[in-house]
């Protein structure tokens, strides 16, 4: 497709080549040695450079584009800072720097740095975040020519720079576009051209560095013939990679390469040689690949024939399974190989005496196989790996051929760890597993009656109806096999002893509720029980026992108020038609805590002298003294004790409200405090 032109029109300056020619010094320089982060500090009318060292560098030279001259060479330094004075306030200036060093007497320079911008009496500085136009053609023909070059990465546009002979470079015209078309050339004039970006921040054109210089000048019109035809175009593969190779075609600029890929639009490639390399190829799909040359005539870039075609085929293979190993028990086989990169399932191939090949398919690296009787001849096995490859199932080499045969030993291991765990008439028999054991057999001796054998394909058995407590039962195990068809049995365990030791539980919570002389007893019921034996022990006659159904016993006639009655409870049920017992509760101690009434005191008076108080009441038998409590308005109540039936009181100032008063009496029962009612209340 062609490019879209712009048009500048180049304004003719008189001027010699010479410094146009002397401005290739700089084509010397060297990839990989740079000046960077160059910083820039102003005070007034001063600046302050600074940058990194550049690698070996035996000295810098310092530009200044200065404004309405361009750039200029201040000079050289042999360190990475420099200052400058003379700049002019709200001048905007543009730095950059080169380095060099010394290659055999000869001066070989850097790229220059990013250029960095900065107006004085200003802090702005702006380092420049474009790069470098690089690739920068100047093509002629006749009085016109076409200058492209490649595009800088978030350039908003791009100044084109001219000069002839001796004069500085001076701008011809902007573009946003990487090519532009100069008329007007004088026949008589070499034109040197340079390109810069640029983008624009706050307002401000920010630059990146002028391209390398190019040469435009006044050529006669030649009228030139498309490229040749491309010929010789082989392929070389490399797993999925290909070399594209062919002839060399005189006179062209580069080359065009075609792939064909399949279901899609061909993928285009360029090469400046006659060689390229291209890889990732899908495996089992063919690709077609073409090449044609290309140059550039008055402008345009103009094709050559294609090549002949040639074929690009990635035969993907599917590597060979490694380390097929089998390992036997008895007539069962487990195939392990190791896992294949890539491979979507395996094949295995399992050759049985007198009936040939049998084939199996297996995702993972074990398949475990049984039914492998025969000890006299060997079976033998392989394996491979396939993967689906565009849709076919594609398979890798056989792994070595694995032999095997069954030389399964006779011998049954022993039962070992044969256990019994009792739960009232219930057995739990428990022994460790034997390997390769089909089954058990359980034998169990039953007094008066003999031996019982039962089956069991675990390592567990439970079973019930073991309620004989005075002779033990016996239990033993042996493991059994399928071997040929027939039942092929261990030796027998040691023999396991047990009995039922079924035991009641023991009776808790056990409370006793007083009432005067009256008790009621209370405890947790004990699910297996048939009843409960009750002990209580009266003090100066002994115990006592009561038999019990339920789990509450109320009993009257404790008046013992000085000694503690004791009462402890167990639980009892019938089996085999005699009376079993559980454990006794823990005792519990009680007695007749029953309390004397103490009378309501009566006959409160009052007899009031101006602030005086005397209070009295009449007296109640047996009590140890009276609680007076005093209502104070304002303050509340006031409690005093007093033994007597009389009380001076003195300090009732108050007139306005009434004082109140209420007493009780009180007497110590068993070291503690009990009180009567409170009399009626007497207001005064």
């Amino acid at each position: 497709m062609k490019h879209k032109t712009k048009y500048v029109i180049i304004i003719t300056i008189v001027l010699t080549l010479l410094l146009l020619l002397s401005l290739s010094t700089f084509s010397n320089a060297i990839t990989n040695f740079e000046v960077t982060n160059v910083d820039v500090t102003v005070i007034d009318t001063k600046a302050k450079i600074q940058w990194d060292k550049a690698n070996e560098a035996d000295g810098y030279e310092v530009y200044v584009d200065i404004p309405y001259i361009g750039y200029v060479n201040l000079g050289n330094v042999s360190t990475n800072t420099v200052n400058i004075i003379g700049f002019k306030t709200g001048e905007t200036y543009g730095i950059k720097v080169i380095a060099y060093k010394y290659e055999n007497n000869t001066k070989k320079y850097s790229d220059f740095s990013s250029e960095v911008r900065f107006e004085v009496g200003k802090k702005l500085q702006t380092t420049s975040k474009l790069g470098k136009v690089t690739d920068l053609k100047a093509i002629s023909y006749g009085d016109n020519g076409v200058l492209e070059w490649n595009s800088v990465k978030e350039a908003k546009g791009y100044e084109v720079f001219a000069n002839i002979g001796n004069c500085e470079f001076v701008l011809i015209g902007t573009t946003e576009d990487t090519k532009v078309k100069i008329i007007g050339m004088n026949k008589e004039q070499a034109y040197g051209i340079k390109i810069r970006p640029y983008l624009e921040e706050s307002g401000e054109r920010i630059y990146g560095s002028l391209s390398d210089l190019a040469i435009l000048k006044y050529e006669e019109e030649k009228i030139e013939e498309k490229p040749g035809k491309v010929t010789n175009l082989r392929v070389t593969m490399n797993g999925n990679s290909a070399k594209l190779q062919w002839n060399e075609v005189n006179d062209v600029d580069g080359y065009e390469i075609a792939v064909k890929i399949p279901g899609k639009q061909d993928a285009i490639y360029y090469s400046s040689s006659n060689l390229k390399y291209l890889e990732n190829f899908s495996s089992h799909y063919t690709y077609n690949a073409r090449v044609r040359a290309y140059k550039y005539i008055n402008g345009q870039k103009e094709y050559g024939d294609y090549s002949n075609y040639v074929s690009i085929r990635y035969e993907k293979e599917v590597e060979t399974v490694q380390n097929l190993r089998v390992t036997m028990n008895k007539d069962k086989a487990t195939f392990n190989w190791n896992k294949v990169n890539g491979a979507d399932g395996y094949e295995i191939v399992v050759n049985i005496p007198g009936i040939g090949d049998c084939t199996y398919t297996e995702m993972s690296t074990t398949r475990i196989m049984s039914g492998f009787t025969d000890k006299e001849y060997y079976y033998t096995v392989k394996v491979r790996a396939y993967e689906y490859i565009n849709g076919y199932k594609e398979y890798g080499e056989y792994s070595n051929k694995a032999y095997f045969r069954n030389e399964e030993k006779e011998e049954i291991g022993q039962v070992t760890g044969l256990k019994v765990t009792m739960n009232k008439d219930k057995a739990t028999f428990n022994w460790n597993k034997v390997n390769g054991a089909d089954g058990y057999e359980i034998v169990v001796n039953i007094p008066g009656i003999g031996d019982c054998t039962y089956t069991e394909m675990s390592t567990t058995r439970i079973m019930s109806g073991f309620t004989d407590k005075e002779y033990y039962y016996t239990v033993k195990v042996r493991a059994y096999e399928y071997i040929n068809g027939y039942k092929e049995y261990g030796k027998y365990s040691n023999k396991a002893y047990f009995r039922n030791e079924e035991k009641i539980g023991q009776v808790t919570g056990l409370k006793v509720t007083m009432n005067g002389s009256k008790a009621t007893f209370n405890w947790n019921k004990i699910n297996e029980a048939d009843g409960y034996e009750i002990v209580v022990n009266i003090p100066g006659i002994g115990d006592c026992k009561y038999m019990q159904t339920s789990t509450s016993r109320y009993m009257t006639g404790f008046t013992q108020k000085e000694d503690y009655y004791t009462i402890k409870v167990r639980a009892y049920k019938y089996i085999n038609g005699k009376i079993e017992y559980g454990d006794y509760s823990d005792k519990a101690y009680f007695k007749n805590e029953e309390k004397e009434e103490i009378g309501k005191v009566t006959g409160l008076k009052v007899s009031r002298n101006n602030k005086e108080a005397i209070f009295s009441w009449n007296k109640i038998n047996g009590v140890n003294g009276y609680e007076i409590v005093v209502n104070i308005p304002g303050i509340g109540d006031c409690k005093y004790r007093e033994t007597s039936t009389t009380r001076y009181m003195t300090g009732f100032t108050q007139t306005k409200y009434k004082y109140t008063i209420k007493v009780r009496a009180y007497k110590y029962v068993n070291g503690k405090i009990e009180y009567g009612d409170y009399s009626n209340i007497v207001n005064f």
